[in-house]
């Protein structure tokens, strides 16, 4: 999978330049978000898979 980080940097910072501050409220916001994120990056990374998507820090500017 390391091979292909680029790739998967590249796939999430298109979509997270799309979101808004109100798509990040609350839990059910972060929740899409995780879920987003961890199709991007299977469908990014295939034939392997990456299970879940863990946030280490979030910063909204």
């Amino acid at each position: 999978v390391r091979e292909l980080t680029p790739r998967v940097v590249d796939n999430f910072q298109t979509y997270l330049r799309e979101l808004r501050l109100d798509d990040l409220r609350g839990s059910a916001g972060m929740y899409r978000l995780r879920e987003e994120l961890l199709t991007r990056i299977n469908i990014a990374v295939e034939p392997a898979k990456v299970k879940a998507v863990l946030f280490k820090e979030m910063i909204v500017q």
